[in-house]
């Protein structure tokens, strides 16, 4: 065990589940509920990082522009809507782990550990999706967009994590897949793993400066 670090949080989409499948997928059925034109899951993977609200208001913008539309307040929030409904009904009908993400988060239990997530995604539907994959009990915290007031890149969780298990910034790492990850990281003073597999607005997680960047989540036992 590395001696150094008590605590290892981690991003959920993009570091631990590949969850674009199942977001274009409640991103488009929303959008043709009101005949508005679907997004491939490549453009949907630019809008992903900041929350399902940024997630829809960028694909809204999009749609909008694409099809020379201009929605109402009362569609916009119509949308929005749809959008919460059918993700809440396609959570993990396609989201898959990335490989050993499992595998790695059960060693570094059992090596003593304290794990926590740390997400911008609805704080509802954090736990769900764990449970779905069996790694909830993995996990001391679980920490979503709604949980406090700040989300990532603000350093409000990580600080949060600090108090709550009594630990310095320099004794958590965090790991995540966006400059967001890293961002907050940073400027709470936790170390930082940037994971090139993710969602990254299409940027290399390299040019957020993370202090390690991993290929694959198993890598992480390198240092840990």
């Amino acid at each position: 065990m590395n001696t150094q670090f008590k605590l290892i949080g981690f991003d959920l989409d993009g570091t631990l589940v590949n969850s674009l499948p199942d977001l274009a997928l409640s991103v488009n059925s929303a959008l043709t509920e009101f005949s508005l034109p679907k997004a491939s899951e490549e453009l949907v993977l630019t809008w992903i990082g900041n929350g399902a609200p940024v997630l829809i208001a960028r694909a809204l913008d999009w749609a909008c522009a694409q099809s020379g539309r201009e929605l109402t307040a009362s569609e916009i929030e119509k949308v929005k809507a749809q959008f919460n409904f059918y993700y809440g009904e396609n959570l993990c009908n396609i989201s898959r782990l990335y490989p050993n993400v499992k595998e790695t988060l059960e060693n570094l239990k059992e090596k003593g550990y304290t794990l926590a997530v740390v997400t911008n995604k609805p704080t509802r539907h954090v736990q769900p999706v764990l449970a779905a994959f069996s790694i909830d009990h993995l996990f001391s915290e679980m920490l979503g967009g709604q949980s406090l007031p700040a989300i990532k890149p603000h350093p409000g969780p990580l600080y949060y994590l600090c108090g709550k298990f009594g630990v310095e910034p320099r004794q958590i790492l965090f790991v995540g897949d966006s400059k967001n990850d890293i961002l907050a990281a940073h400027a709470a003073g936790c170390p930082a793993v940037g994971l090139t597999y993710g969602y990254n607005y299409n940027m290399p997680i390299s040019d957020s400066n993370p202090d390690w960047v991993f290929d694959d989540f198993s890598q992480l036992l390198t240092i840990l």
